[in-house]
């Protein structure tokens, strides 16, 4: 149980953090087809890989990267 709380805050905090440094160096342009860490895409690849390693740790790691994701929609930061 505590892996799988730790998964979902570790990619809480990696997302925000990655999507506020793709923010500041990408000039405010991570955003539409060319952003990066963002959206369906990586959610999509999170549960394939998942998938793929039979690890339900990815799930919660999804859940972590929805709500990271929002954050930085709030924030403006994609």
């Amino acid at each position: 149980m505590l892996e799988i709380i730790l998964y979902a805050i570790g990619f809480f905090i990696f997302t925000i953090f990655l999507q506020w440094l793709l923010h500041k160096v990408r000039r405010n342009h991570n955003q539409g087809n060319s952003a990066i860490w963002v959206g369906n895409g990586a959610i999509i690849v999170i549960c394939v890989m998942g998938l793929m390693t039979k690890n339900v740790d990815y799930f919660a790691a999804l859940l972590g990267f929805i709500v990271g994701d929002e954050v930085g929609k709030q924030a403006g930061w994609q």
